[in-house]
């Protein structure tokens, strides 16, 4: 079994969850630390068999367990909507996994917004986090998710109209801008970007274009992750800032 995921991007995502949620602030606590690591460490060892598994058709009911397993304690903290939306949203992908289609354009895209989503239940699993925070990594969401359609916009193979990212990131991100406006600072990069992606919409079909473009965006992915956490941190401290 393939410990490691060998789509490079999960493995990008996974790590820089780990960092955004120890990064917004650590616990007195070890164990919520140990924890968090743990769920990452489960995630990133199980994806695998996991995207194996969902393209035959099928789900690996004993690694979704697992996978669910490991935030159990976050049950008796998180709100409703928060538990309501990571529910659906894994039942989404789940639903796509037993059909088969995974590898989709929009499978790639809801299978990525949910493991980008678990940044959320890890973050909870280090403490209860506030407001400024959840907003925050709704926007951290927000970003993989369109970074995730534009990727697919991009591909010749796929029929993705390279409007979609930007229709889909500009609404998100203007709404949560409300909740802190430091968070404009992160957000410029990704919206001229995509704003670029849809006047230009060059498409790309050869493999090592694929790859490059695949490199670069988990680069200024960790770049856009910097920045937010520095504007969630330092919102939280001004008059502004949501509680």
């Amino acid at each position: 079994m393939r410990l490691i995921p060998r789509e490079w991007t999960i493995t990008g995502v996974l790590v820089t969850n780990l960092a955004a949620a120890l990064s917004l602030g650590l616990p007195a606590e070890l164990w919520r630390v140990a924890l968090a690591v743990a769920a990452f460490l489960v995630h990133l060892t199980t994806f695998s068999p996991l995207f194996e598994t969902a393209s035959r058709r099928a789900v690996h009911w004993p690694l979704v367990a697992l996978n669910g397993a490991v935030y159990i304690p976050i049950l008796w903290s998180a709100e409703l909507p928060i538990l309501a939306y990571l529910f659906a949203l894994s039942a989404v992908v789940l639903l796509v996994a037993s059909h088969g289609r995974v590898r989709t354009a929009y499978g790639y895209v809801a299978g990525l917004a949910l493991y980008a989503s678990l940044v959320i239940p890890m973050r909870y699993l280090l403490g209860r986090p506030d407001a400024a925070e959840l907003y925050g990594l709704a926007l951290y969401v927000a970003y993989f998710v369109a970074y995730a359609l534009y990727v697919e916009s991009r591909l010749a193979f796929r029929n993705v109209d390279c409007a979609v990212p930007l229709l889909f990131w500009a609404p998100a991100a203007g709404f949560l801008l409300g909740s802190n406006p430091l968070l404009v600072v992160p957000a410029a990069e990704p919206t001229a970007s995509l704003l670029q992606n849809y006047r230009r919409c060059q498409k790309v079909g050869d493999l090592e274009s694929i790859k490059k473009m695949g490199k670069s965006i988990l680069l200024r992915s960790f770049l856009f992750t910097a920045l937010l956490i520095a504007a969630v941190r330092l919102g939280s401290t001004l008059p502004f800032a949501m509680s």
